[in-house]
């Protein structure tokens, strides 16, 4: 398995940092061991079940769950069902203990009637919010100052970043309410182009400053094959019509790609902000490399690069997992990523497999837990 890129550690050093950022972080995983011969530094999932246990199988064009995006809020893990999710435009609550939903996936409300007489351009926008009935939801995040609003951004069709009112009953029950209070649409800046003009391959993350008034995006990938992040500002993001969004430049061309999948090309598909000394950084998930990425906004750079071995609960290799929301419990030194299986050619499954079986088959996510302190050291 390929180490670190970018780090300082030597020999012994490296290998027990790897070893001790990619050991389960759940006690009961702790002595497993993978069925390739006894290789270290894998991680195992859980399967992302219903609150009863069971998957939430897929019908027609449906990916099941299709998780994307992950949050760390009051205790509990938040995703959000993508385009394609049998729950598309909900927010789904996850037992960071159990991998299980807690209760049934919550719809997002629309407005009173009177925020959208005090808001014409959110009613410009609900209105062709409301024609869409699975708007591409991408990523979430916590309001910087409002302990009831949660943020959350769009990437296909019109590209929204959207603040909901949270009813407080939804985390302490698993039941509740969201509702939608304002949409601003997004405008990327002039030529900036997304990966093969493909409008799924633009904005995949969203997070805030430490300070709570810059907001910064993962531009997936560009026209270039290299991802961006984006940033406004907070007023602007939450404004009555549109922000104008600009680039950070960050040096993702000096990443080399990952030595076990030289055909991945780089891309940013959640980001998460994590402020150290007098640095905000950036904890990435860079779903095609299967890497988490360090990245340093003061000097620009990626600083660190984990390569990831993800595996089934029962430590077996998994031939497409595409992880794309990423969390982290900086108390409780916890870390979790979760993954998208929307597998339109069939590649979600085990290594070696012809056909998905099992949960593959039903497109069931599997959330991953490592240790946010030996992440961090990896720099």
């Amino acid at each position: 398995m390929n180490g670190f890129v970018g780090t300082k550690l030597p020999g012994l050093a490296l290998l027990a940092a790897l070893c001790v950022i990619l050991s389960p972080a759940r006690s009961d995983d702790a002595g497993a061991r993978p069925e390739d011969g006894g290789k270290r530094g894998a991680v195992r999932g859980r399967f992302v079940l219903d609150a009863k246990g069971e998957p939430v199988a897929p019908e027609s064009f449906r990916r099941g769950l299709q998780a994307s995006a992950l949050l760390w809020r009051d205790g509990v893990l938040w995703s959000v069902g993508d385009q394609r999710s049998q729950f598309p435009n909900h927010v789904f609550l996850v037992d960071p203990m159990t991998a299980r939903l807690r209760g049934a996936p919550l719809r997002f409300g629309l407005p009173s009637p009177q925020r959208l007489a005090d808001s014409p351009g959110t009613a410009k926008h609900l209105l062709t919010y409301s024609k869409i009935p699975n708007s591409d939801f991408e990523a979430l995040a916590n309001h910087p100052t409002k302990k009831n609003s949660i943020l959350a951004v769009t990437e296909d069709k019109t590209p929204w970043i959207a603040e909901l009112r949270v009813d407080p009953g939804t985390v302490e029950s698993g039941v509740g309410g969201l509702q939608l209070e304002n949409l601003t649409e997004l405008r990327f800046p002039a030529g900036l182009e997304p990966w093969r003009k493909s409008p799924n391959f633009r904005l995949e993350g969203l997070t805030l400053s430490s300070d709570g008034k810059t907001v910064y995006f993962a531009y997936e990938r560009a026209a270039d094959n290299l991802p961006r992040v984006l940033k406004t500002s907070l007023s602007s993001a939450l404004g009555d019509s549109h922000a104008d969004l600009e680039i950070v430049d960050i040096d993702f061309a000096s990443v080399p790609r990952r030595a076990d999948k030289r055909r991945a090309l780089l891309n940013l598909n959640d980001i998460q902000i994590l402020r150290r000394g007098d640095r905000d950084l950036l904890i990435a998930v860079a779903r095609d490399q299967e890497r988490v990425l360090v990245i340093d906004l003061a000097a620009k750079k990626v600083t660190g690069v984990i390569d990831l071995d993800f595996r089934d609960p029962n430590g077996r290799s998994i031939h497409w997992v595409s992880p794309e929301g990423v969390a982290f419990d900086e108390e409780n030194d916890r870390l979790w990523i979760i993954n998208d299986p929307d597998s339109v050619r069939g590649n979600y499954k085990l290594r070696g497999e012809k056909v998905a079986s099992g949960l593959f088959a039903q497109y069931a996510p599997l959330l991953f837990e490592l240790t946010l302190s030996a992440v961090l050291e990896s720099k």
